[in-house]
């Protein structure tokens, strides 16, 4: 497939230029980072360059002149890089196709940058209709024309358009999620493609909320086994699983092709720092972070970054009492948007706390030597009431953006907080864009991947993937 991702910043600010309410038509254009998994390409829009009216030759209704040289700068860039221009304009009059116009301008333009960039990966045009949809095409270096099969943009709200065979889904195993969130959304949930981190506590009740509406193809990320002390907290574990200390992600497997939705299942019994689980995330259409420590977080975190993705996090902490019991339960997610505010800038983490982790799990003598490594995080209190909750907040959380239901934005909540001795749920809103991750927009695939020395060689190991 051939994919677009905007970001929600992205995406408003452009939406707002193409149309100003004049009338007439307007154009941007990106500069995009790429992505390639399998068969799929995907482009991660890193910046977006808007033509200024006033620049423009022409503006009507109908069609739109301007200066190509404006582009001169994003071009130098693409050429060090080997990264994607597209070009995106409006139809006012909600024509839902490539005018004669468009298709000539469009041969014109891109014979050149392909002409200057030297290099054979295709660049893009896209429409933007009033509604603000958009579809748009591949050019190929020969100019072969190739269909774009999604455009998503992962901000407060989530849009995805797809503009390929949609997947089937049995209705009458969705009677009552169809009567609550109607034919588009189940639809769109049974064409995604999901990543959830963490299959333990708090990540088997997502996955047993995603696959009970009929999420299309969930990704399963866990390195542990079932243990007996899981028991109280992983669902669809047993007592035999703890016996045979079978993988977390295997039982969750199991559960999903018993349940019958047909949800495709891709698993991994690894930590998320590998190549191949990076690379099978970066795919996803969204992430589920269900993990206790730094590390994990800062991973997802950065392929939320890198690819353009939307992350939900979760987790529950306590206090405990010098006797042993436990003062208060606080239990948070937070949403978190490529380009937007992170979990490191929102104090979820903190760097020392991932170097410590990173370390503890891969350089055993180095563990010995130091004693000034940071303390690693506890693991969540096992109690399933509590996971329950905050789990079925985050999911509520996905849903509520890809099916706005509340009286309230979504882009006035960035994370929700309970807690659970005051029996009191609160939300909080934070738009300040984290200066670590504000950097690593749209980056898409480079050398090493995530700029993380351990997932080096990408290139290598690709080629062996597929």
């Amino acid at each position: 497939m051939n994919k677009i991702r905007f970001t929600g910043i992205q995406y408003e600010a452009l939406r707002a230029h193409l149309f100003p309410g004049d009338g007439y038509e307007a154009v941007a254009v990106a500069i995009c980072g790429r992505s390639r998994w399998g068969n799929n390409h995907v482009l991660t829009v890193q910046e977006v360059l808007h033509v200024p009216y006033e620049k423009c030759f022409e503006r009507k209704p109908d069609r739109v002149s301007w200066p190509t040289d404006v582009i001169n700068p994003l071009l130098e860039k693409a050429a060090k890089k080997n990264l994607a221009l597209v070009k995106i304009h409006c139809h006012p009059g909600f024509y839902e196709a490539f005018s004669d116009i468009d298709n000539y301008s469009d041969d014109q333009l891109f014979r050149s940058i392909h002409a200057w960039l030297e290099f054979e990966e295709p660049h893009a045009s896209c429409i933007m209709l009033p509604d603000g949809r958009i579809f748009g095409r591949f050019f190929d270096s020969d100019m072969t024309i190739k269909p774009i099969h999604q455009i998503s943009v992962a901000g407060s709200d989530l849009y995805q358009w797809r503009y390929t065979a949609e997947s089937s889904y049995n209705e009458n195993l969705q009677v009552r999620n169809l009567q609550a969130f109607g034919k588009k959304t189940i639809q769109l949930l049974s064409n995604m493609k999901i990543a959830v981190v963490g299959c333990s506590g708090t990540g088997s009740i997502v996955i047993e909320q995603l696959k009970r509406y009929g999420v299309g193809h969930l990704v399963i990320v866990d390195p542990d086994y079932v243990d007996f002390l899981n028991l109280n907290r992983i669902l669809c574990s047993t007592h035999k699983d703890a016996e045979q200390k079978l993988a977390k992600t295997s039982v969750m497997e199991r559960a999903i092709r018993e349940t019958g939705f047909n949800t495709k299942v891709t698993r991994f019994e690894k930590h998320v720092s590998d190549v191949e689980i990076v690379k099978e995330l970066a795919d996803s259409d969204l992430l589920f972070s269900c993990v206790d420590g730094a590390e994990g977080r800062h991973v997802l975190n950065l392929i939320s970054s890198f690819y353009n993705l939307l992350l939900i996090d979760m987790g529950v902490k306590l206090e405990a009492e010098e006797g042993g019991g436990i003062r208060d339960i606080h239990g948070s997610v937070h949403v978190v948007q490529p380009g937007g505010s992170s979990l490191l800038s929102r104090g979820q983490y903190t760097m020392e706390a991932v170097r410590s982790e990173a370390i503890r799990r891969t350089n055993a003598e180095e563990v010995k030597r130091n004693q000034y490594l940071a303390a690693v995080q506890e693991s969540s209190p096992a109690v399933i009431s509590i996971n329950m909750q905050v789990a079925s907040t985050a999911v509520n959380e996905f849903l509520a953006r890809l099916h706005p239901y509340r009286n309230i934005p979504n882009k006035d909540v960035d994370a929700v907080k309970i807690m659970f001795n005051d029996v009191v749920s609160y939300h909080e809103s934070n738009c300040e864009p984290c200066p670590f991750f504000g950097k690593l927009v749209g980056k898409g695939d480079i050398e090493p991947l995530l700029n993380n020395p351990e997932l080096s060689k990408y290139e290598e190991h690709f080629r062996q993937v597929v």
